[in-house]
C-alpha cells in the first residue's frame, strides 16, 4: 500500500468505485481479605492490570482526602476511619466490569477495612453518558471470585457531574452504567449500510436503586420495568418495537437527517424514576464534510478509512471533481496530529486536489531546503483500527505552487469514517 496522495484522482476514483459499489443473590457481605467467597450468580470477569502511576499519601486517624492526578476519583477518609497512620493509594488499571466507564481503580492496601465508611467519588463527563442518563451510572468493586458487586447508597450529583457511595474497604472499584441499549448482532460501531436492518435491545447490568450490593448480572429482560416502554425514532428509516426489543430498518438511500436516533423511555414499577436510553446510527460509509475555499464541502458516497498497514494509513473523501485526503501513521484514539509535509508518528500530511491538477496541502519542503509547513491539527476523537475514525480538523492550507510560504486558506472540519472492506 501506499499513500493516498500518490494514487492521484483516477486511482482515487477506481478504488472508490470498487468500494462505493459495496434471580438476584440476597446480599453475602463483603469479602475479607484472602477469604474465597463460593461461587455466586454474577459474571466473571479478568482482573484488572495496572495501567499509569499510581498516587499515595499518608492518611492518619484525623483523616483526610486522596484523588487522582486527573482528577477523575476522589477518596474522603473520615476522621476515626483509621487508627494509624497508613499510607493510601490509588492505582489506575484495566477496566473489565460489565459495562464499566473509564478505568478501573485499585485502592491499596488490598483489603483494608475502615472503621467508618470513606466516601469514593467517581467524575464523570457528558461523553460518559451520551446514551444514557447519569441516573443510570453506579459504582461496584470486584470480590476475590471476580465477580462484580453495585454497592447500594449513590448519590448522583448532575450538577458537578459526580457519582459518590460509601465504601466500607478495599479492593478494585469502578464506575458502570446500570443500563444501555446494544445491538444483538454486536454493530455498536454506530453505522449501517442502506437497507440494512439491526435489532436494538435493553440491556440491565444491576437495579437502578439496590437495597443491598448486587452481582452485576448482564440481562437483557429490560430489568424490572412495567408495560409503559416507549420506543421513539428520529430520522428516516423505520422501527418495529417488540417489547424490550425492537428492530430498526436503514432506508435505502442517504437520509436528509444523519444520524438517525433511535430511543426507549424505560419507566420502573413502584418508582417515579425514568431513564432514556438512545442509540445513533450514521447511514452509509461516513462522511468528511470541510469547510475550504469560502465552500463547505460534503463528501458522503466516496469516503473510506485505509488502515490495513497502520503506518500508511489514510481517510479519503472527494467527489468526481476533487480529493481530499488526511494521511497519518500508527494513530490512536485521543492523538493530535500536527500538520507536516510527511505522514510520520505523532504528524500527519493533508491534501486537497482538483482533477485539473491544481493541489494544496500541509506542507512541503522546496523553499531552498526549508520545510514550509503549515499551522493545524487533526484529532482522532475515536479511533477503533479496521472499524472506524470520527475527528475534526483546523488549520490551513498551501497552495502547492507557492513554495516560500507557510500561509494559504483556511480549513475546518470534521469526518466519522468506516473503514474499507476487507
Amino acid at each position: 500500500m501506499i499513500y493516498v496522495l500518490r494514487y492521484g484522482i483516477a486511482g482515487w476514483l477506481l478504488i472508490c468505485s470498487l468500494n462505493a459499489c459495496r434471580p438476584d443473590q440476597t446480599d453475602p457481605g463483603p469479602a475479607k481479605p484472602g477469604t474465597e467467597q463460593p461461587q455466586e450468580s454474577g459474571d466473571v470477569t479478568e482482573v484488572g492490570k495496572p495501567q499509569g502511576v499510581a498516587v499515595s499519601k499518608l492518611i492518619g486517624p484525623e483523616g483526610g482526602t486522596l484523588a487522582t492526578t486527573d482528577g477523575r476519583v476522589q477518596l474522603t477518609i473520615p476522621a476515626g476511619a483509621v487508627d494509624k497512620a497508613t499510607t493510601i493509594s490509588i492505582q489506575p488499571i484495566s477496566n473489565h466490569t460489565p459495562n464499566g466507564v473509564g478505568a478501573s481503580y485499585r485502592f491499596l492496601p488490598d483489603g483494608l477495612q475502615f472503621s467508618k465508611p470513606a466516601v469514593l467519588t467517581f467524575q464523570y463527563t457528558d461523553f460518559d453518558v451520551k446514551d444514557s442518563d447519569p441516573s443510570a451510572l453506579g459504582i461496584a468493586y470486584q470480590r476475590a471470585n471476580k465477580i462484580w458487586y453495585a454497592v447500594p447508597g449513590k448519590q448522583v450529583d448532575k450538577q458537578k457531574r459526580e457519582v459518590s457511595v460509601p465504601m466500607p474497604h478495599f479492593s478494585d472499584w469502578s464506575l458502570f452504567e446500570e443500563f444501555y441499549l446494544t445491538t444483538q448482532a454486536g454493530n455498536n460501531v454506530g453505522f449501517l449500510n442502506y437497507g440494512e436492518s439491526v435489532t436494538l435491545e435493553i440491556v440491565q447490568i444491576a437495579p437502578l436503586t439496590g437495597k443491598g450490593e448486587e452481582p452485576l448480572i448482564i440481562k437483557t429482560t429490560g430489568g424490572p420495568t412495567n408495560s409503559g416502554l416507549k420506543w421513539s425514532l428520529i430520522g428516516e428509516g423505520n422501527l418495529t418495537p417488540q417489547t424490550y426489543t425492537a428492530t430498526y430498518t436503514a432506508p435505502r438511500s442517504m437520509p436528509k437527517q444523519n444520524p438517525v436516533t433511535v430511543s426507549v423511555e424505560l419507566t420502573f414499577t413502584n418508582s417515579p424514576a425514568k431513564l432514556i436510553l438512545v442509540r445513533e446510527f450514521f447511514i452509509g460509509p461516513g462522511y468528511v464534510k470541510i469547510n475550504f475555499l469560502g465552500q463547505e464541502r460534503i463528501y458522503t458516497l466516496s469516503v473510506f478509512l485505509d488502515d490495513e498497514e497502520p503506518e500508511y494509513s489514510a481517510i479519503v473523501g472527494g467527489t468526481p471533481s476533487e480529493m481530499f485526503s488526511i494521511n497519518f501513521s500508527n494513530g490512536k484514539e485521543g492523538s493530535v496530529l500536527r500538520f507536516h509535509d510527511e505522514a510520520e508518528s505523532g504528524k500527519c500530511r493533508v491534501n486537497f486536489e482538483y482533477n485539473n491538477g491544481k493541489q494544496y496541502d500541509s506542507g512541503h519542503d522546496w523553499c531552498n531546503g526549508e520545510d514550509m509547513i503549515a499551522n493545524g491539527q487533526v484529532v482522532l476523537e475515536r479511533y477503533e483500527p479496521g472499524k472506524f475514525v470520527k475527528g475534526t480538523i483546523s488549520g490551513n492550507l498551501i497552495d502547492y505552487e507557492d513554495l516560500c510560504t507557510k500561509s494559504g486558506p483556511p480549513i475546518t472540519g470534521e469526518f466519522f469514517v468506516r473503514a474499507m472492506p476487507k
